[in-house]
């Protein structure tokens, strides 16, 4: 999932002073479409208008040089001639985006790690030979690989575990995990490996199993606490005693009035 960047010190930059908040809200949500999208830059015009982009907008941000029509003639090397009717972010893939091919390639390097993972567990975690080497003997690869243990205290997904895990929750259409989901996750998954007592020479392909199934759960929408339909309100005690009470009063000051 890649990120759309915005430098640290873009709210000073006398760009953005230029061009002023409310075109830059434009200019953000364009530059998170390039992103998700991986158009290297360009914002095609139909997003202009998903994005409820004023002319004035889009003009303030061709004039601070933020953007670029087709035809522009801005020196920068990377900045990209757009379609008539589209426009490209200035300066947008070096140093800061990273390009549409650079992120297929992280992908694919992911996805292969994860087949290869997968396919070690399929054989016992044994790594494949290269082509042409034999497999060592059983009695020879038990002593080169190191034993099986339980999870250690403080245990914690490598990097790689965590991108395998969130691509296959993409694959599947499933939302990606928050940093305080996966905190949630490997606590959990830590508990269970305590509690079977479980061994295994790495835990990273046991926990991508657990984060790439576990289920978000809603958040609550702003506003409080809402209660259900049809339900109803606890009733009130009824205070039997101070009853009785006011209707012996009652009796007593009758019977004196009748006397």
């Amino acid at each position: 999932m890649p990120w759309f960047v915005v430098d640290d010190s873009a709210w000073s930059h006398p760009k953005v002073t230029a061009a002023g908040n409310a075109a830059l809200g434009l200019w953000m949500r364009a530059g998170s479409y390039a992103a998700q999208h991986l158009t290297d830059g360009i914002v095609p015009g139909v997003v202009v208008g998903m994005c409820k982009g004023s002319p004035a907008q889009v003009r303030r941000l061709v004039e601070a040089g933020l953007w670029h029509e087709h035809g522009h003639t801005c020196p920068h090397p990377k900045c990209a001639q757009p379609a008539p009717g589209d426009y490209y972010m200035h300066d947008y893939l070096a140093p800061y985006n990273p390009s549409r091919a650079e992120v297929l390639a992280k992908r694919e390097r992911a996805a292969a790690k994860k087949r290869d993972h997968r396919a070690r567990q399929a054989q016992g975690d044994q790594p494949t030979p290269p082509r042409g080497e034999r497999r060592p003997a059983p009695e020879r690869e038990q002593q080169r690989r190191p034993p099986a243990a339980t999870i250690p205290d403080g245990w914690q997904p490598s990097e790689a575990d965590v991108e395998a895990a969130q691509l296959a929750r993409a694959d599947a259409g499933q939302p990606q995990l928050s940093p305080q989901q996966l905190d949630a996750v490997t606590r959990k998954f830590v508990r269970r490996m305590r509690d079977d007592q479980a061994r295994a020479v790495e835990f990273g392909g046991r926990w991508q199993q657990w984060a790439e199934t576990e289920r978000v759960e809603q958040q609550p929408a702003p506003g409080g606490d809402v209660i259900p339909f049809g339900r109803r309100p606890a009733q009130v005690p009824v205070d039997i005693f101070g009853d009785a009470m006011q209707r012996a009063q009652a009796r007593t000051s009758q019977e004196g009035g009748a006397r």
